[in-house]
């Protein structure tokens, strides 16, 4: 048994700022929205004691390169090493769905990258109607190396399998989540519940691929074998029924009454029916002060994670209380 780590992740929010490629949405910048998602992966993934790094600050603009070699730098010591470099796509405004560009020289990745697809399109496709799978993919240069830069840089420029081999990085993406162009992509994109449902998402399946429980990685496990494989499946099917189960009893039990204020920064939070992610959309809160006048706990993402929802005194539903600020 190897004495290394079992994995890190490194996680490169694609662009820089919050103003980079508007979307079809009037406030959506794919480069704010990845910076976001990319927040809330680390969180997800540092809760199951994943070791992870982001490529960037928000302001911050790295080369292409670089951020790919960040991977390579920090990778020594670790069995696995997963680099990926998150974005939404755009095109004619017609298209959507999720896909994911790996590098041509690591293809035993393709399979965590169709199981992430897969994934994320299983929290968008309920509210998008639209969103599916179009595939993993890659792209060289006539030479044979990797076309995009972020990923030769995190296989160190490889132009050979053999040499994609010899650095740490075993996973190398390039991460489409949806199209920013497209109306419906693009809204369940602008909302920050929906980031924070596709990365717990995310992290699920990374966890469970390398065999990670909640209790987090050991430093006596080297890689992942067949039976790891095997097992992650099947963990991953309880895991499914698990949260089915909790939806289905996701309920108001645990009601106070309460009142007091708080504070909304964000343009679009939404307000629910029912104090849990999966009940209908009555509307958007905009930016401002609100009164809560009963609070509940329910399920937060697609993970089946729980937390605090309060009811507004105006009647018109709950807010997430994840996403508002107690004033006083």
């Amino acid at each position: 048994m190897s004495d290394k780590k079992k994995l890190l992740v490194v996680i490169d929010p694609g662009h820089t700022g919050n103003t980079y490629n508007a979307g079809a949405v009037k406030g959506y910048y794919e480069s704010k929205a990845v910076y976001d998602l990319s927040l809330y992966e680390k969180a997800a993934l540092e809760k199951r004691g994943i070791d992870v790094i982001l490529t960037r600050e928000r302001n911050q603009d790295p080369g292409l390169y670089e951020r790919g070699q960040m991977a390579v730098k920090n990778g020594r010591g670790y069995a696995n090493v997963v680099f990926e470099s998150n974005h939404s796509n755009a095109f004619n405004g017609k298209a959507y769905g999720v896909n994911i560009i790996r590098s041509a020289h690591l293809p035993a990745s393709e399979k965590l990258a169709d199981r992430m697809i897969d994934a994320i399109v299983k929290v968008m496709k309920l509210s998008t109607g639209i969103t599916y799978n179009r595939g993993v993919t890659t792209k060289t240069q006539s030479n044979g190396a990797d076309w995009y830069g972020v990923i030769r840089g995190a296989v160190s420029g490889a132009t050979t399998q053999g040499q994609a081999k010899n650095g740490p990085v075993r996973y190398d993406y390039i991460v489409e989540h949806g199209f920013h162009d497209n109306q419906k992509e693009c809204q369940f994109l602008s909302k920050q519940e929906n980031l924070k449902a596709i990365a717990e998402a995310k992290a699920a399946v990374i966890a469970d691929y390398f065999g990670i429980s909640d209790k987090g990685q050991s430093g006596s496990q080297g890689g992942q074998s067949d039976k790891n494989n095997q097992n992650g499946q099947n963990n991953q099917s309880r895991q499914n029924n698990q949260n089915k189960q909790s939806i289905d009893t996701d309920s108001s039990a645990q009601n106070k009454k309460t009142s007091y204020l708080v504070r909304v920064s964000i343009d679009n939070l939404n307000i629910r029916q029912s104090p849990t992610i999966h009940s209908e959309v009555v509307g958007f809160t905009g930016k401002g002060t609100f009164t809560i006048i009963e609070e509940a706990t329910g399920i937060v993402n697609a993970a089946g994670a729980k937390s605090r929802w309060g009811k507004l005194k105006s009647g018109r539903g709950w807010l997430c209380l994840d996403y508002a600020e107690k004033v006083g």
